[in-house]
Parts: structure tokens; sequence; C-alpha cells
């Protein structure tokens, strides 16, 4: 199984960075990669996710409005990938509708431990459709 992710962070360098560590890793199908939120639902209307990776703290201060955004827009785990939480953030973060966190600072293998981890948990949660 791979976990298909949309990484979504307004830093260029950051943000290619990491789409290199993904599409490196096999457990993982980087579906797309952007710093906007209007790119990211059209990624998401064209390549389901099931995972998507938000900076929370990039968005020119709105991460919190584009974790509702994307909440409201996929039914697929909105996590945000930070530097640093605090309790206050994740608990923010939480009402607005993400599903988890993960640091910046995780190595490669374990990044995509976590991702196909979330994606599992995420697909055994859903209710099977109805006949």
């Amino acid at each position: 199984m791979k976990a298909r992710v949309l990484l979504v962070d307004d830093h260029h360098n950051v943000r290619t960075s990491l789409a290199q560590r993904l599409q490196r890793d096999r457990r993982v199908e980087l579906v797309g990669a952007t710093a906007r939120l209007e790119e990211a639902a059209a990624l998401l209307r064209k390549s389901p996710a099931d995972v998507v990776l938000l900076d929370i703290h990039g968005q020119d201060g709105h991460g919190l409005e584009v974790c509702r955004a994307l909440h409201a827009l996929t039914d697929a785990p909105v996590v945000l990938f930070t530097s640093f939480m605090t309790p206050e953030l994740w608990a923010a973060g939480r009402e607005a509708g993400a599903a988890g966190v993960l640091l910046k600072q995780i190595d490669s293998d374990g990044l995509g431990l976590e991702i196909l981890r979330i994606a599992k948990q995420h697909r055994g949660q859903r209710q099977p459709d109805a006949p």
C-alpha cells in the first residue's frame, strides 16, 4: 500500500526539499506540492490524497484558516507539519480540523512510516460504502 500525500508549505526551499524526500520513499506517492490553498484544492480534485501535510506556521499567519479550508475540502487527514508545536497551537489546530502533528525534524524513514500509519488509520475509520 502507498499513501498519497499532498504537501502544502509556502517556503519554496523547504517544500522542494521535502517533496524530494517524499518522492524517494516507495511507501509514498506525492500527488502535489504547493504553497497556495487554491492550487491545493485543484490538486485534491485531480488526485485525491490520503494525507495532507500542512506547514501551520507559514501561510502568512493564516495557517489555521488554511487548515480549516483543507479539512472542508477533503476527508483526508490534515496533518500539521511544523518545526515546533505548543499546546495552545495544537488545541487551535485540532479545532481547525487537524488530525495530527509531525515535527519537521523527523528523519525520512520515520516520516514515511508516520504518513503510512496515518493513512492506514484513516482508511480504517472510513465507513464502507452503502450498497
